[in-house]
């Protein structure tokens, strides 16, 4: 142990007061201590609340080999209790500050060899230490020189656990620490050591810890504190590093910058983890294969695309459980990318670090809770597109020129995905950061014209790619030399490792219908930026087009579940489940476009595809009882989409209520309900509806529907509605009941009598006798006349 400010005890522990009952080990770490979870909540820096039973002896070193006797007084103020611990840095002491109250304070007692090694510039630094101020470092009181002891530094006394102690208690009891739930506690000590480290690199001049590890940082109540302040320094400088937590790039002497810094935090929290045995370990836990599952039609599907527990192989398991579906994944990436070994392509900043650490704790709570964990994303705007392949549209009139049409289940087009999947934020230092992030969505000619005049940023022409994919009749080359200028002026020593270039890459890729390419662009931009949605998005759409069902289920679950305002996760995860199917796939499907919530912008569209769904469910479904639970539940959600949902639009509604009344017709036509099922389903339908109750009622309402559909076909400007039109018609007079008139052309002998009469009783009396003579040709003009009104 090298220069704890806290208590840690050896000594074998019977008993631990946790919240998940009594404890019984035999370890020389475990210390009785009770555990307390918090509630759930998706704050990323909630801890549980530790706290100590009891106080124990030292920890860390030979006590025969600390000088110092318990009452010494140093400096005429200090006076020793016991010690606490020695390592590398010193002996550290519990005491007393006489002159404050007899406060409990540590002090650290410098080696000779370590004071000597920084003479030149320990003054200078123990004023900074005693300046430094954070929540999450322990405080540095005081500094003073005692004869015969040596300098020494007055601490925080802090009484918890450090994070080498957490992790022991976890492997033993994994409960305690909320089984799985654990990891996403790891993420919370990372963004709380964040703050800290930034803190410190923010600093002028720019400072680094040096020597994190799980030793040196301690949970303390329901807090962190980084215990050992003696590695502190000015960047570059050197000084005490620890062998398995020192980055590559550490000098010979310890000299270290804020990446190095982040690299040992990445360590410390996959060693908290346990996920493998070395960073190595972490780029093959974070592959996509990871995720993959059955691939064909058929295949299950858990709820989650849960990749299992194991891990890959030959890889021990973890500390806790492993966290659900792509959670593992992104865990992985996001440490891996913390512990690279290029210093270019780690996390360049605390704060960089942060956001994606935060972004994975929002999906690793939401795949293991179900429970949405929305914050806005710092790197993209949320695309106003719910890629829905127009499943979340009333079904268009060619629906009724192809009867036998597959079901509408296919994914967009590529091109239609690269022009509305999210936006990346504009870059905060480029040149026109403040235009662009004001910008409206307008039409891409339009704003290509209005950023014609600007100066050349990398924003610019990344903006300029995505309008010129979006232009028409323009093709992908002008996109393309867009990017090339967008990547010259970032440079040749950043562009490698720039994901935004990545990501316009890979939507070029999908402008050209090359899904595969793009696949591997994304997945480049889901390992720099693992806690983020886009790419996930992006990729499980890939998955998706390639036929690799579960890993799109995986992806789209990930998604959805972390906001499910998104409806392009939504639609995404219906289509995949549908794709693979299964005994609850119709469910599941529904389920997930029911998540939409009532105030997304989507959630119309993800009603109308539920009742589309619901509909496709009742024509295949074979038991009568199931055809008329569904028949049932489709009404409902039909009367809720029109008065509730947002469906206003009345053509959609004409069709969405065509597309049910063929339902029920086509169940009654099989036999799957009979007359009394139909005058049920009437009975229990929204009146609003107008289900009618009997066969030929139900065959009369369906003839009007088609010929206001056909009426619409003839008003559309598309010219394929125009035979369309001809199709309704006929299916109007082929539906509706046996009358005399069997011919759209021909009026029915009635209607021919009832004209002849009213003509007739219309006829001056001076003049019938001439008009016997002339009736025929009146009557051929009236029928001619009718035929065209008819």
């Amino acid at each position: 142990m090298e220069g704890a400010a806290g208590s840690r005890a050896t000594g074998e522990v019977r008993e631990s007061s946790a919240s998940f009952g009594p404890l019984v080990v035999a370890s020389p770490i475990l210390r009785a201590a009770h555990v307390e979870l918090p509630e759930e909540s998706p704050d990323p820096v909630l801890l549980p609340s530790i706290t100590l039973l009891d106080r124990a002896a030292s920890h860390g070193g030979d006590p025969e080999r600390l000088p110092l006797p318990s009452g010494r007084l140093l400096a005429g103020q200090y006076r020793l209790i016991r010690p606490l611990g020695y390592g590398g840095m010193g002996e550290v002491h519990l005491a007393l500050d006489t002159k404050v109250d007899n406060r409990e304070v540590a002090i650290k007692i410098l080696h000779p060899q370590q004071a000597a090694a920084s003479a030149g510039a320990l003054a200078q630094e123990r004023r900074a230490m005693v300046d430094l101020s954070h929540g999450d470092i322990i405080r540095v009181f005081n500094y003073g020189h005692h004869p015969g002891v040596g300098d020494f530094l007055v601490l925080q006394y802090v009484d918890g656990l450090t994070l080498e102690e957490v992790r022991a208690r976890v492997q033993v009891n994994p409960d305690e620490f909320g089984g799985g739930r654990f990891h996403e506690f790891v993420l919370a000590y990372g963004v709380r050591i964040l703050a800290a480290l930034g803190h410190l690199h923010a600093g002028r001049p720019g400072r680094v810890y040096g020597d994190l590890k799980p030793d040196n940082v301690m949970h303390d109540g329901t807090s962190t504190k980084i215990i050992d302040v003696g590695s502190v320094r000015s960047a570059g400088l050197p000084g005490h590093t620890t062998e398995g937590f020192r980055a590559p790039t550490v000098g010979p002497n310890g000299e270290s910058t804020g990446q190095d810094d982040l690299y040992s935090l990445g360590e410390t929290l996959r060693r908290l983890s346990g996920l493998g045995r070395s960073p190595d370990d972490l780029a093959e836990l974070g592959r996509l294969d990871m995720i993959s599952g059955p691939e064909s039609p058929g295949g299950s599907a858990t709820a989650t695309g849960d990749p299992g527990t194991s891990g890959a192989p030959g890889v021990p398991p973890m500390t806790a459980p492993a966290p659900r579906g792509l959670g593992l994944v992104s865990l992985a990436r996001v440490l891996h990318r913390a512990t690279r070994g290029e210093q270019a392509e780690r996390f360049a900043t605390a704060r960089e670090m942060e956001e994606q650490l935060r972004g994975v704790f929002r999906e690793l709570r939401s795949l293991r809770t179900g429970v949405e964990t929305f914050e806005p994303s710092p790197l993209f705007f949320q695309s106003p597109y719910a890629l829905d392949a127009a499943l979340g549209s009333a079904p268009p009139l060619t629906r009724w020129a192809a009867p036998d049409a597959p079901a509408p289940y296919a994914p967009p087009s590529p091109a239609e995905v690269a022009q509305r999947l999210p936006v990346p934020r504009p870059d905060p230092y480029d040149l026109h950061h403040a235009e662009l992030s004001r910008l409206a969505d307008a039409a891409p000619e339009a704003l290509l014209q209005h950023t014609g005049d600007w100066r050349d940023s990398p924003e610019v022409h990344l903006l300029r790619c995505r309008l010129r994919l979006r232009s028409a009749g323009r093709g992908t080359e002008a996109a393309e030399r867009e990017l090339r200028s967008a990547k010259d002026l970032i440079g040749s020593e950043r562009a490698p490792h720039d994901w935004r270039l990545g990501w316009h890459r890979g939507l070029l890729a999908l402008g050209r219908d090359q899904v595969a390419s793009a696949r591997r662009h994304f997945d480049l931009v889901f390992a720099a930026i693992p806690g983020e949605y886009a790419p996930k998005l992006a990729l499980g759409y890939c998955a998706e087009r390639l036929g690799r069902w579960q890993e799109a289920l995986t992806f789209y679950e990930a998604v959805r579940l972390r906001n499910p305002s998104l409806g392009s996760a939504a639609f995404g995860a219906a289509r995949a489940r549908l794709a693979l199917g299964g005994e609850q796939v119709w469910d599941d499907a529904v389920r997930a476009l029911d998540a939409v919530p009532q105030h997304s912008r989507h959630r119309t569209a993800a009603r109308t595809a539920a009742v589309r769904v619901g509909v496709e469910h009742v024509c295949t479904a074979e038991r009568p009882d199931e055809v008329a639970d569904r028949l049932r539940e489709v009404l409902a959600r039909l009367a809720r989409l029109f008065h509730a949902h947002g469906l206003t639009d009345e053509q959609a509604r004409v069709r969405m209520t065509a597309e049910v009344w063929e339902a029920v017709r086509g169940a009654l036509a099989r036999g799957a309900i009979g007359a009394g099922g139909l005058a049920g389903l009437a009975a229990g339908a929204d009146p609003r509806l107008g289900l009618p109750s009997d066969e030929p009622g139900l065959r009369r309402e369906l003839s009007r529907l088609y010929l206001t559909l056909a009426h619409q076909a003839a008003r559309s400007a598309a010219a394929e509605d125009g035979a369309v039109a001809e199709i309704l018609l006929d299916r109007a007079y082929a539906v509706r009941p046996l009358t005399f008139r069997h011919h759209r052309d021909s009026p029915w002998l009635g209607k021919r009598v009832t004209t002849w009469l009213r003509t007739i009783a219309h006829t001056p009396s001076q003049g019938r006798q001439e008009g016997r003579g002339t009736r025929g040709t009146q009557e051929t003009q009236g029928k001619s006349g009718r035929t065209a009104q008819e």
